[in-house]
Parts: structure tokens; sequence; C-alpha cells
């Protein structure tokens, strides 16, 4: 209905004479565009230039503020009918100009308009409507058939051609785009353009619409875009702007083109150059190194960047046949452990081949493994095997964060990698036997010329004396400092006997057992024929009547195959132990002819009578009253200890029948039942005929006995603490001078270890050999770094009595405890402190000893056992049964020594 009846009252005044124009009949025939509507809005009159342009017949009385049936604004975004231009001129009671928009059709179809919404008033100013005149803004028919001609273009590119509006809305899709993207047009257009864009990419869209807006244009922008499949593709963008007839920029073009094999190629291409170039720095790398650590640092860096792998890790088997990690990168500490040792091969597999594991969670493993796996973020792995001479030595493996399709390009550069990787370590070991030859004989040659000089320092700081013969035949043999001043000789001389005439020492004789010595009997001598000999205890006369006496040890010399080269011997002067014992035997010979004098108790035997005599001195030596005596030989023997009356019976037996002296040691028991021991002399008298007697003297000799019970426990436990002085001397000098490689460093620690040792000697000889407390020894050790206020060292424990073995062995242990403290632990800085306590457990009779460091230089476990850990965790445990425990804590040592402690030993 296009007819006047229902505008607006103004419009068309009921009184118009029928004289004037019919205003409805022109505006019906007007080609502009014309509508209008109430003071509420609704539509009221429609001609058929506006029908046209909405592309539809509007229901009058119904349709409100606009006979379109779909309005956007310029940039493509929806207008709603109530906010349209007419809508604003109704409620704002003002004409509304220069606002375009855009009338959409129910086909679909987008016409350009620009409203002219005029509201109308009545002779009383109220409001009763508006009319709008519409102006079509489309294109003329050429630029229509230019348009169609370019859509015709657009329609049959090959690349995708995109029209959207400035938010983003899709406005227009080529077949090209179908092709590519897989969508229709029904499917996307009026849809956001974000539905192509990846999530990681959704930034890049709010960068392209502002420079569109600005009218700039995008050109080759390369990115990823999402088909409808949900997959990925490469493609390059040219994004420009659109613009109405007036100028005005109201949307953008999008040509995508797929660029996805282009730039396949493209990084297939960098891929075979970048592997090139990894394999040829790889391969320069190893021909230039010398150190097995740096073929494996060269060969990780040509897998990480050959193979683009996110970890790479290089394991080789070890001498037990276990797969052990050698090198990597990228691998927590914590997965190696786990996996370490694994291996899909056997040690010395003939031909293995790579093993892949594409996807870790679909594969089956052990659940340890996959869990350890999973743990460290791993995806997919990839097992190349290392070959030498056609037998597995190892592997090296590359791990991938995520899945990973193992091509065969790739697998190709791994196995070369893989060869490369494995001739290298072929060349580096056998580079390395050579020079570790090389090294060997230089170290034996260096040994060799050390030697000599080693042997002159040990020699002169050993206090002992010290003999070495080099040649079997002993024709010249040196000595140390102690031996030329004992023998009298100057230094560098001769001191065989075995040498010819006029090269040999004359000075001097050897003797043993009261007998001269022929030179090849001497200890030496004998030793370089291949004996051991121990304990040897001679007398060297000099020419002035004087003597010495020395005890000692001889040994072969050995080359490597076994051979006796030589001998050395060490011995020490006991010299003054002999004027000792000599001066004990004739002390108690001048006591003996005394107490023979004092015929301290005399008795007599009559051998016809069997009657016995004693005189009133030996009854009281027995504790009997004068005249007790029962004066038979069976009173006699009833206080002899029953253990000696055979002794008696063989003795008195013995003298009758050889008619020679009586002379026996035996025990008495006395009345009180005290046991004393006593010693006969008896001789015949007369010495034939039938009255003979047997006339002797009987002293008390327990005091005599009890003496030489104690010489002879003196002279055993002095023989004892030489030979065992001796082993100790040999096992420090063997320990220090094998182990440290410069021989003033070593004599300086020989030097300090034997000091260490006559200083507890000392304190036993002071205590007569009775022992020695802990905390005396510790002290005496401790003493020289101890601060001005005494601070720095503290010692803590109940009162702890070593005897003699204790005391060498635990002061030893305490010299090497504080000397390391003051070379590189706590006693090395003025903070540090040393706390020393000890504990006396009586249930066990164990001695529990801690040693423990602080304030001093961070501890690092040794890489190397010296002599002084040597001597805490085996000495102590050969020589005292006991146990060390030792932590090398960042803070300081600790050092807990627990070790028995003899039962009855004074506390």
């Amino acid at each position: 209905m296009h007819g006047a009846e229902i505008l607006p009252k103004g419009v068309f005044d009921d009184e118009t004479s029928l004289h004037e124009p019919d205003f409805r009949a022109v505006l019906d025939a007007l080609t502009v565009a014309v509508y209008a509507t109430d003071a509420e809005g609704v539509v009221t009159y429609c001609n058929a230039a506006a029908a046209a342009i909405a592309g539809r017949e509007p229901e009058l009385g119904k349709d409100r503020w606009c006979v379109s049936w779909q309005l956007r604004r310029p940039d493509g975004s929806p207008l709603p009918h109530e906010q349209c231009p007419m809508a604003r001129a109704l409620k704002e009671r003002r004409p509304i100009r220069g606002e375009e928009l855009i009338a959409v059709r129910p086909n679909g179809a987008a016409v350009p308009l620009l409203p002219h919404p005029t509201p109308m008033f009545d002779a009383a100013g109220a409001l009763t409507g508006a009319v709008n005149v519409l102006i079509d803004l489309s294109n003329t028919k050429d630029m229509e058939r230019s348009s169609r001609y370019l859509a015709a273009i657009v329609e049959s590119s090959d690349d995708a051609i995109v029209a959207k509006d400035l938010n983003g809305i899709i406005t227009s899709w080529n077949r090209g785009a179908e092709r590519l993207f897989g969508y229709t047009a029904e499917d996307v257009i009026g849809k956001s353009i974000t539905i192509l864009i990846p999530q990681d990419r959704l930034s890049e869209e709010p960068g392209i619409l502002e420079r569109i807006r600005r009218g700039d244009k995008v050109d080759h922008f390369e990115t990823k875009r999402r088909r409808k499949d949900g997959s990925l593709i490469d493609i390059s963008l040219t994004v420009s702007p659109v613009r109405d007839a007036t100028g005005r920029i109201v949307g953008a073009s999008k040509i995508a083109r797929d660029v996805t094999e282009t730039k396949r190629a493209a990084e297939a291409l960098s891929d075979r150059f970048r592997e090139q170039a990894a394999l040829y720095r790889f391969t320069e790398r190893v021909q230039r190194t010398k150190r097995i650590e740096d073929v494996f640092e060269a060969a990780l860096d040509a897998i990480l960047e050959a193979l683009s792998c996110d970890r790479a890790s290089i394991l080789l088997f070890d001498p037990s046949g276990t797969m052990r990690f050698v090198a990597s990168r990228g691998l927590s500490e914590a997965y190696q452990s786990a996996v370490d040792g694994h291996s899909p091969w056997a040690s010395g597999a003939s031909e293995p081949e790579p093993i892949f594991v594409e996807n870790v969670d679909s594969t089956d493993m052990s659940r340890a493994l996959k869990e350890a796996i999973a743990q460290e973020g791993i995806g997919a792995l990839g097992f190349f095997p290392l070959v030498l001479d056609g037998k597995l030595i190892g592997k090296f493996m590359t791990y991938y964060d995520e899945p990973h399709r193992f091509a065969e390009s790739e697998i190709g550069v791994a196995v070369t990698i893989a060869r490369q990787l494995g001739f290298s370590l072929q060349r580096m070991e056998t580079e390395n036997a050579r020079r570790q030859a090389e090294e060997r004989l230089r170290r034996n040659e260096a040994n060799e010329r050390a030697r000599a000089g080693e042997l002159a320092a040990i020699m002169e700081a050993v206090p002992a004396l010290i003999w070495i013969a080099r040649t079997p035949d002993c024709h010249v043999i040196s000595g140390n400092k102690s031996s030329y001043e004992m023998l009298r000789l100057p230094h560098d001389s001769n001191l065989s006997l075995s040498a010819p005439p006029g090269e040999r020492p004359t000075n001097f004789r050897v003797f043993s057992g009261g007998r001269a010595l022929s030179p090849d009997e001497l200890p030496v001598q004998r030793a370089a024929r291949g004996e051991e000999v121990r304990n040897f205890e001679e007398e060297v006369w000099f020419e002035d009547g004087s003597s010495r006496y020395i005890f000692g040890n001889a040994t072969p010399l050995r080359d490597a195959a076994g051979e006796v080269i030589g001998a050395v011997a060490a011995s020490v002067d006991i010299t003054e132990r002999r004027q000792a014992e000599e001066a004990l035997q004739e002390s108690e010979r001048r006591l003996q002819l005394a107490l023979d004098a004092g015929h301290m108790g005399a008795w007599e035997w009559n051998l016809g009578t069997d009657e016995v005599i004693w005189s009133p001195g030996l009854e009281a030596l027995h504790r009997l009253e004068r005249g007790s005596f029962g004066r038979t030989l069976a009173d006699f023997k009833r206080n002899v200890h029953p253990d000696d009356l055979p002794l008696i019976d063989r003795e008195i037996a013995k003298a009758v029948e050889t008619k020679g002296d009586y002379h026996v040691v035996y025990r008495a028991r006395l009345l009180d039942g005290t046991v004393r021991w006593m010693e006969a002399f008896a001789q015949f008298s007369p010495s034939n005929g039938p009255s003979r007697r047997l006339i002797g003297v009987c002293m008390d000799i327990t005091e005599r006995r009890e003496a030489e019970a104690q010489r002879n426990l003196l002279v055993a436990e002095l023989s004892h603490r030489v030979k065992n002085t001796l082993a100790i001397v040999g096992s420090i000098a063997r320990q220090t001078f094998s182990t440290s490689p410069d021989a003033r460093t070593a004599h300086r620690s020989f030097d300090a270890r034997i000091r260490a040792l006559a200083q507890t000697h000392t304190r036993l000889a002071e205590a007569s050999w009775s022992g020695v407390s802990l905390q005396t020894v510790l002290y005496d050790e401790l003493a020289p770094y101890q601060d001005d206020g005494r601070t720095n060292v503290k010692l803590q424990g109940p009162t702890a009595m070593l005897p003699p073995k204790h005391a060498l062995t635990l002061g030893m242990a305490a010299h090497e405890l504080a000397t390391n403290a003051a070379k590189h632990g706590a006693l090395s800085v003025k903070s540090g402190k040393v706390d020393i306590e000890w504990v006396v457990d009586v249930d066990t009779d164990r001695l529990r000893i801690c040693w423990r460091e602080s304030g001093g230089p961070p501890v690092v476990t040794p890489a190397h056992n010296g002599f002084g850990r040597l001597l805490l965790e085996r000495v102590l445990a050969s020589d005292l049964g006991g146990e060390v425990h030792l932590e090398f804590k960042p803070q300081g040592l600790v050092c807990t020594i627990d070790v028995p402690y003899p039962r009855g030993a004074p506390g």
C-alpha cells in the first residue's frame, strides 16, 4: 500500500482544497525514497522507491522506525532500528543529517544510504510524526558491471580472497577461501574472522585491524591459520583497506596464499644445510681435540643442532657391562640416577639398530621407567647405538618434550653422528693408550731418577741405622748418617766387609754369640741372597776395644720380575739395653753371693738315717716355731708345693745318682697358706761312704723371682716395642714416600710423623710403659695449634688411661687429624675450632672418640686417600680392631673413632 491515507496529520490536512495538487500521488511518483511515521515511530507511509531500496514491502501501522529489514553502520556493525537516525530524530525532536548507514535486504544485499529524517509538528507545536528521505549511495551501472567483473575474478582466483568489516566480521568469501580453509560462504559470512586464527595467534588480528583503520596495507605477512578440520596451514597474507564511495574505510580485503609446501621445502633445505654444517663442525672439532670430554661436548652440540632435539646424552658400557651416563645436556640428576644402567641392547651386541619411542604415553615399558620419563617431561626418545669394530660400546640418546616423528633424513644424520662418534672414541682410546704408555715410561724414568734422592732423604730422616746394597754381591754398601756415625766412618765411604781388600773398612769386626762373623754371614749379605733376616742381634767391636750392640731386620730388594738385585737392613742401637741387662745380672750374682755368705737357712739330710736337720734360720724362713720342724724328709716335703714335688724328687735322685751337687728352686707352702719361692744348694759330704750327708742352704728367693719375672717382662716388652717401632717406622716411610711425589714434602711429613711417634714414646717411657691418658696424647698433638686464649681447641671426656699400643696408634691418628686441620681444615683459619669428646662404655668395653671441626674453610670430599686417611681407616682397624667413620661435611670434618677399651685399664 502506497496511499497517503495514513500519513501523519499535518502532512496532508483533511481540509485540503480539492483544487490543490494531490500530494500523495506526487510522493508515490517520486523516484526518491520517502517514508513517514507517526509520533511513536510507527511507519504510516512508504513510497515505491523506499520499498525498492528496502527490498521488501513494509507493514504500515506495524513496522517501526525504519522500512529496511536490517541496518548496519558504515563499519559493518549492526545498527538496531531504535538507534537509527529516524528514531533519533523523533526522540530528539530535531532533524538528523549526514549520517550514513547500510540497509540490508532480506536476500543479503547491502545498500549504502544517506537518510534525511525530519520531525513534524502541528500548529500548537506538538510532535505529530516525521518524514525520511533516503538517498541511495550505490555506484552507477558501469561500476556495478565492473564490480561484477571483479567479483568473477575474485571467485575464480586460486588464492583465498576474503572481505571483512572493521570489526573482523566476514562479509565475502570466494571459492579459493573455501578450498583453502574448508569452510563454505554460508559457514562463515557474518562470523568473526577469528574462527580461522589459532589460539596462540589471536593477538595478530587487533594489530592488523588497527593498521587497516589507519589506511595501511599489510603485505606478505606470513602466519598460520586453522582449517575447518583443525589442521594448521602456513599462509602469506596481504590485507588492504576497503573504502566506500566517499573514501571512508569501511572494511578490509584479505588475500591468503598457501605457502605450506614452499615453507616446507625451504625448511627442509635449511635443515639439510643445518645438519651438514653441524656434521662439518663436529668432524672438525673431534679431529683437533685431545680430550675425551671435548669429544663428548662436540657430539652433544652436533646432536642438539642437527637433530633439533630438546635434550641429549651419551652413555657407554662400563667394565662390568652396565650402561652409564658419560655426558648429557638438559637432564636432571634424579632422572639420570633413575635410568642409569638401562639399555635396550646387551653389551657387545652385534649390528644393533636404532630404536624410536615417538610417543612415551602410548609405549609399553616398565611402570617405574615410564614414571621417571614422564616426571622429566619427556615426550619422545631416540636410541642410537655406538658401534666400535662391529660391537656395541654405548649409545647416544635424543629427547623431545613433545611426541616426535623420526623422519628418514633425521635418522640418517643421527646414524652419521653415531658412526663419527664411534670413530672418534676409537681414536681417543688408541691415543690415550699411547699417551698412557708414554706417561708410564716417563713416570718410571722419573721415579728411577728420583729414587736415589728419595732414598737418601729417607735414610737421613729415619732415626735408625740403615744399610743398602744395590747389587747381589754386596761389594758396595751405603748407609744413612746414623750408620756412618755408629761405625765411625766418613760419609760416602764403603761400609761393606764384602768389598775387595783395600776397599773394605778395617776399623770394626762383627760378632754374634761371642763368635766373629764372616762377611757372608752378615744380615745384608744374607738378604742379598734372597733370605729374610728377622730380629738379628750383633755386637760391633772397634779397634779401641769398645763395642756397640745392634738389633734389626734385613730384606731382599727385588726388581719388577722378582729377581733379587740387592738388600736393605734397618736396625737400632741397643747398647744401653744390653748394658742394663748385664748390670742386672751382675747385681743378681752379688745378691746370690751375699745370700750364700749369710747362711740364711741351712739344712742337712742324712741319707742313711733319713734324718733332716733344719737350722733355726731355715725354720724362721718357713714361719715355723723354733724347734718345731719334724726332722724327716717327709716333714720337709709336707711344706713343698704339690706341683713341685716331682721336681724335688727328680733333683734328689739325680744328685744321689751322680753324687753331684744338688740345686733346686721350688715353692714352699707356709702354714698361713702363702706360697714362697725357695732355692736350695747342697753338696755331699763326704762324697763317698755309707753315712753320706747332703748339706746345703736354703733361701727365700720370692723377691728375686718376682724381680726376674719383672726383668723378663721388661726385656720382652722392650724387645716388642723395638720391633713395633721398626715396623711402624718402615710403614710410615713406605706410605709417605710412595704417596707423595714431592720429596721435600714427603720428608717434612715423614719427619713430623716420626716426631709424633717419638712424643708418644716419651710419654710412655716417663710412665715406665704402664700407660698414658688419652687427654695427654691429644693435648700433646694439638698444643702447637692452640691460640693464646686456648679457645680454639676443646677437650672433653672422662679420664681414660691408654695402654702403650693404644697410646701409640691413637697418638698417630691424632697427629694426622691435627696436621690435616692445620693445613686444610678448621685450624688453618683464626675462626676455626676443634671439639673432641670421648666416652668409655663400661658395658661393652669400648672407647668412642668424636673429632668435630667447625668454622674452617668449606670441606670437599678428597678425590684420593692419603696416608693420614689410610692410618685412620686401616691401621686403627688392624692394630686395635677399631672402626673409623669420616664425614666430609661442608661445615667441617667429623671423625668418629670406636676402639676396644682394655678391660681393667685404669680410668
